[in-house]
């Protein structure tokens, strides 16, 4: 997990469609924005660290999203329509480490219910289940399809205002407060953490409407940890800070671009 990792260094990853409804609902949300995310950077004690960047057809519809960790992994999700709708989604990961694997899941054979899409890659016995309402993510699995009892899971807690007040994410459970108002989404989840955001990205799936600003991990001696988020004049995240004593050293900038 992205900030959990940045964490530790401070001191501390869909459409053949069955309904025609659910995909406008989706496509409409996303791109209501005036704003398109376009790529993030983020540093460690002054220092590039990572780099996250999207891109889009001419439909403003993702093509790409492509992701460095340096001097660790290069990770490419590419995207594939048929009639404007996600057809299939392959994850290559490039590992520079020497003693790493590289990896290829082709998710080939994907579906969409009214509130489920289901992915599943069969050369590489991997399946994602993604379950959501309304625009929102409540949980997710992920297996071996020839092993289904065998998952990791994902359960999303909002409160009344759709703001995501708790998760779990595998044997990790995490608490969230202090939220923003009349803000943009961060496109980096601010202090909250979970897996799979970059497909929830690609069908415009969100987890929380507002951003919390404090986090609280349910494991270890379970402190609070907390997020500068700075915001442009239209209210979209510029800048999120991981060091409230030095938010110039431990960063992630994100840039946009207009519809």
């Amino acid at each position: 997990m992205k900030k959990l990792f940045l964490l530790v260094l401070i001191s501390f990853t869909l459409l053949a469609c069955s309904s025609d409804d659910s995909p406008t609902i989706l496509e409409e949300e996303t791109n209501a924005s005036l704003k398109l995310y376009k790529r993030t950077n983020s540093y460690y004690d002054g220092v590039l660290s990572s780099t996250q960047e999207v891109f889009y057809n001419s439909e403003s519809k993702i093509e790409s999203v492509t992701l460095n960790e340096v001097d660790y992994l290069n990770r490419t999700f590419t995207v594939n329509y048929t009639n404007g709708n996600v057809s299939g989604i392959t994850r290559y990961t490039d590992v520079i480490n020497p003693n790493g694997m590289d990896e290829t899941i082709n998710y080939n054979d994907i579906t969409l219910t009214n509130n489920t899409i289901i992915l599943v890659s069969d050369a590489s016995d991997k399946t994602l289940e993604i379950e959501f309402s309304n625009g929102y993510v409540n949980s997710t699995k992920f297996y071996s399809t020839s092993m289904p009892s065998s998952l990791f899971e994902q359960i999303f807690t909002r409160n009344s205002n759709n703001q995501l007040i708790s998760n779990t994410t595998g044997s990790d459970s995490f608490e969230y407060s202090d939220f923003d108002a009349d803000k943009q989404l961060d496109p980096y989840g601010s202090v909250m953490e979970y897996e799979h955001s970059t497909f929830f990205m690609i069908f415009g799936l969100k987890v929380s409407r507002d951003n919390p600003l404090t986090a609280t991990y349910n494991g270890n001696d379970g402190d609070p940890y907390s997020n500068i988020l700075e915001y442009d004049e239209q209210g979209y995240v510029t800048k999120v800070s991981y060091d409230s004593s030095n938010s110039n050293s431990n960063y992630s900038e994100h840039q946009y671009i207009t519809e």
